[in-house]
């Protein structure tokens, strides 16, 4: 799994295929279907494992000390486009539903997993009125686009015309949306 996770971050996800796993991993041309039956097997594993670790990196962040809902929030988006620069071959593996077994039930409940932190963060920041009242769902997309496309930008290279570094772009971005779901609750007042 490893050399696939590996070529997929370097040469993306429809550049896998199992003669090239085991080229990278230097074992036998074969050997890679002891393990899993086809690529939509190795896919699928690599979304479970991405999940989890994307789940387990979002709570860090929101658990690193933060009070204040916003800096929570902030954290966890930051948390997240972390992730994906760290893990670029399971983050491209994970959001292309058309590579994995969208109905196995481990890769939904880590994928909802998830989706819950920032869906409960957005709810924390409503309750302490540094976000709108009202459907939560609208900001919690508002929140995962922002976060996802930049990182999506970040680890494919199409954000390079902009001269900040990294960890600035990341913080102006997640400061942003704090900052925009605070206007809107005044202006809610």
């Amino acid at each position: 799994m490893d050399a696939s996770i590996e070529i997929i971050g370097t040469t993306g996800v429809d550049s896998l295929n199992l003669r090239e796993v085991a080229k990278v991993a230097g074992v036998s041309p074969g050997a890679p279907y002891h393990h899993f039956v086809d690529r939509q097997e190795i896919f699928t594993e690599i979304a479970k494992e991405g999940f989890d670790l994307l789940e387990a990196n979002m709570l860090h962040g929101r658990d690193s000390g933060r009070k204040d809902s916003i800096a929570k929030l902030n954290a966890i988006g930051k948390a997240y486009v972390s992730f994906a620069v760290t893990h670029p071959g399971h983050f491209r593996t994970m959001f292309r539903v058309d590579t994995h077994n969208s109905e196995d039930p481990e890769l939904t409940t880590s994928g909802n997993k998830a989706f819950e932190i920032l869906s409960q963060a957005i709810a924390e920041c409503q309750n302490s009125g540094q976000a709108p009242t009202g459907d939560p769902l609208p900001l919690v997309l508002h929140a995962w686009s922002a976060v996802h496309g930049l990182s999506g930008l970040l680890i494919d290279g199409g954000i390079k015309k902009i001269p900040l570094p990294q960890s600035k772009l990341i913080e102006m971005l997640t400061k942003q949306i704090g900052q925009m779901f605070e206007a809107l609750a005044l202006k809610n007042k």
